[in-house]
């Protein structure tokens, strides 16, 4: 048989709050009894042989009478060393009784006389230790007595410790009711999502969902709305996902379409080279080709890695393997690349070259690939003309800069974006992929990458560590 949440929870407080009541009035009326049977019987006889031992009063009968109304029962007194009673307020048979108990010791707690049952607290009286006859205060309480006392006691526990367990008992179901009540709100609203397409404002359904109850539940709903909030981002994701899993096959058919022409390209330029070579003719303009086609496998080789079903974490390369490169020759082959277009787009190109730029180690196409496209991106940013400042200096973190520098008008990042994203981009006809391959190229040369944007321009930067 199944119980809801709030069944389960009555039944569980009451359980609790009966059992523990229950132990706090057993050990309450266990706690109890033996109070009163202490304060009834030793602490009397106590205070009767301080009164002897602080006022010269005769141990008679007479005395011991008067006692007897005083503590409400019986007393006797004797003798501590001949243990032979002296005076008592006890009928003639039970004194006899208890004069046949004295010699064989103390007395036990618990002492049956002529049929009567008593409790002894047994005192000596205090005196001089110089005194030849120290006395014994012997005070008999009947056990009828000392039980009715304890059973009043037990009474009175007995009705406070249920009224208690009634009130708890009320406290438990008020306390279910409000765990419940925001719990079944919840569950409402998770039944809402699972029905609908997520579509609704996260922190306009959320109000109220756990103001009624305790400070867990209220966090709990608040949780649930981040993780609201986290569900529409990974749908974003999953639409970006999607969208570089079509990239990637379109990838895999542009590089077989692709790479036979160029590796044919390549191949006649490097014939042409040679020959003009053996005439002594030397033509750059060949070598540019060679570079940019070189370049352009380099470009198909990162589209191919986008092709897999899978998107893997791109590896670090093996600094010690790579060449040792200068910053400042490879943005020189980038720019030489970009030449005619600056001229035609009325773009002055300004090197500012640092002597304290070390030189670092990396893959130079990778390299000049990303110099390349931060260089275009400037360019991009200039439609009317401007300045394009390609410049080398010292790292932050102790590594190699090198910074692109244009005076557009800055870089608009929509809310909330990457902008070294996938599928992230500032142009209307950009597919944002440019700056996500650049910085997968830097990281894997153990680099960062970042830019700062203002309205008089943007500057775009990486760095990389420094050669051993």
């Amino acid at each position: 048989m199944k119980f809801t949440i709030k069944t389960r929870l009555v039944l569980a407080m009451n359980l609790l709050v009966i059992g523990v009541g229950v132990a706090v009035g057993w050990a309450g009326v266990k706690v109890t009894a033996g109070i009163i049977e202490h304060r009834l019987v030793d602490e009397s006889a106590k205070n009767a042989a301080g009164i002897f031992g602080t006022m010269p009063l005769p141990f008679s009968p007479d005395m011991m009478s008067r006692l007897q109304s005083l503590l409400g029962a019986p007393v006797a007194a004797g003798r501590s060393d001949h243990r032979n009673l002296v005076a008592s307020s006890l009928p003639k048979p039970e004194e006899e009784a208890l004069q046949a108990l004295l010699p064989k010791g103390p007395l036990p707690r618990r002492v049956s006389l002529n049929g009567q049952t008593y409790l002894v607290g047994e005192t000596p009286v205090p005196s001089d230790p110089a005194t030849s006859n120290p006395m014994t205060i012997y005070l008999l309480v009947p056990e009828s007595q000392v039980q009715a006392a304890q059973k009043a006691s037990e009474q009175t526990i007995v009705l406070v410790t249920f009224i208690a367990i009634l009130l708890a008992n009320g406290l438990a179901f008020w306390l279910s009711a409000t765990i419940s009540r925001p719990l079944g709100r919840l569950v409402q609203r998770m039944d809402l999502l699972a029905s609908q397409a997520a579509e609704e404002n996260p922190a306009a359904s959320a109000e109220g969902v756990g103001s009624a109850g305790p400070p867990e539940l209220a966090q709990l709903a608040r949780s649930f709305d981040t993780l609201v909030e986290r569900l529409a981002e990974a749908r974003q994701q999953l639409a970006r996902s999607t969208r570089l899993a079509t990239v990637g096959q379109l990838s895999a058919a542009v590089a077989h379409e692709l790479r036979n022409p160029l590796s044919g390209i390549k191949m006649n330029a490097q014939v042409l080279a040679e020959e003009l070579a053996k005439s002594g003719v030397t033509d750059s303009g060949l070598d540019r080709i060679i570079r940019e086609v070189e370049r352009m496998n380099v470009y198909l080789e990162e589209l191919l890695e986008l092709a897999g079903d899978e998107v893997k974490p791109d590896r670090p390369l093996e600094l010690p393997q790579l060449p040792r490169l200068r910053l400042e020759a490879v943005a020189e082959s980038a720019l030489g690349l970009v030449e005619r277009r600056c001229q035609h787009g009325h773009i002055e190109v300004e090197r500012r070259w640092s002597k304290d730029a070390a030189w670092v180690r990396a893959s130079e196409p990778q390299l000049r690939q990303v110099i390349l496209n931060l260089v275009l991106n400037a360019i991009d940013a200039m439609p009317s003309g401007g300045r394009l400042t390609v410049a080398t200096s010292p790292g932050a973190a102790g590594g190699v800069r090198l910074a692109v520098t244009d005076t557009g008008k800055g870089v608009q990042v929509p809310d909330n974006k990457d902008l070294f994203e996938p599928f992230v981009t500032t142009k209307t006809a950009g597919i944002g992929l440019g700056l996500y391959v650049c910085r997968r190229n830097i990281v894997r040369h153990h680099g960062r990458i970042g830019y700062d944007s203002s309205p008089n321009g943007t500057v775009f930067w990486f760095e990389l560590p420094v050669a051993d």
